[in-house]
């Protein structure tokens, strides 16, 4: 019997990202990387420490951006923390 290989794709540039069943909807890095505020600016999330914690922070002047929401090419997003370290962002409402 085979297994069927399992494919996963960034929901907003379609490019294949590695399957994870925990993400099933992950934004790839380079769309994570367009990731900006309601108003366009851009914005950037990681961890707080080695132990984790979301923080957020504005790139044009490096002040902290308290929210986990943004948007990438118009599509609203949510960032948050990855089980094991980093971040994961993924549209709020479902890929069509």
């Amino acid at each position: 019997m085979e297994t069927a290989i399992k494919q996963q794709f960034c929901p907003i540039c379609k490019i294949e990202v590695g399957w994870s069943e925990r993400y099933p909807n992950y934004l790839c890095g380079e769309c994570m990387g367009r990731a900006r505020t309601i108003d366009g600016r851009p914005v950037v999330f990681g961890n707080a420490s080695i132990n984790g914690g979301l923080v957020a922070t504005f790139l044009d002047n490096r002040e902290a951006y308290l929210s986990d929401v943004c948007f990438v090419d118009g599509v609203e997003c949510r960032a948050q923390e990855a089980r094991f370290g980093g971040v994961v962002m993924m549209p709020v409402s479902p890929a069509d």
